[in-house]
């Protein structure tokens, strides 16, 4: 059985962490940083809140990997207070995004199925990432399980900004009419699981953190018939939708 990871084997996380950041930044650019103006407050108070997040994610590592536990510790203090502000804007985008089905027109990318579908797909993200910012907390004093708890809550949050970056070679090579948004997540979601893979081999640890996480994201390979679903719809409808 491998020997525990110890801090020397997370020195150099916060350079890959910057990854996930950048993918975050370049996916909403289009449809939030670009447009600030036109954003509603839900749209500004969860990306404020999710690009914070991120940005504490790398910085933590870094601060414990040398040393720097004072300051390591004030940010693990804030870090539930924001985490419940990520979670907190996440669920209103939710009702928000199913309004937008009283005005749908006939749109080659963008569908009923897919806004339905993507309301499950980010229920789910949102308990999964509360769960493991709480679980990661309350793990604090086992060092790889902190690390590996808190590292998979930017996978929880990393699919919605890459099936929006990924949009962008779907339009060059196939124009706007030969696929949809379901498509494009359906692709993206190998590219979300496979780093995953590759950090659970190199770190010779198949945690149950990257696991679940993972296993997760397997949901946004059914996103059409989860937004097809009858049952999802009414259930969506009672739940989230309001006019």
């Amino acid at each position: 059985m491998p020997n525990k990871l110890t801090l020397a084997d997370f020195k150099n996380a916060h350079i890959w962490l910057i990854i996930p950041l950048v993918v975050a930044l370049m996916g909403f650019s289009r449809g939030y940083l670009f447009r600030l103006p036109e954003a509603t407050w839900h749209h500004h108070m969860h990306g404020i809140s999710s690009i914070l997040w991120y940005v504490l994610i790398i910085i933590q590592p870094y601060l414990i990997t040398r040393g720097k536990v004072k300051q390591h510790k004030f940010f693990g203090t804030m870090a539930l207070f924001l985490a419940g502000g990520v979670t907190f804007s996440a669920l209103t985008i939710i009702p928000n995004n199913l309004r937008a089905l009283e005005t749908l027109e006939t749109n080659p990318i963008i569908s009923a199925d897919f806004l339905y579908g993507v309301s499950f797909t980010d229920l789910i993200t949102i308990i999964g990432f509360a769960a493991s910012v709480l679980i990661g907390i309350f793990k604090v004093k086992n060092l790889e399980d902190h690390a590996m708890w808190m590292i998979s809550t930017v996978f929880w949050a990393f699919m919605p900004a890459l099936s929006r970056l990924a949009i962008i070679p779907f339009m060059i090579f196939f124009g706007t009419e030969r696929y949809d948004f379901i498509d494009v997540i359906f692709f993206s979601t190998i590219f979300c699981i496979l780093p995953i893979i590759i950090i659970c081999w190199r770190l010779k640890r198949w945690h149950p953190a990257l696991l679940l996480v993972a296993a997760a994201n397997l949901l946004y390979f059914f996103v059409r018939p989860i937004g097809n679903s009858e049952v999802w719809r009414a259930i969506a409808d009672e739940v989230f939708k309001f006019s």
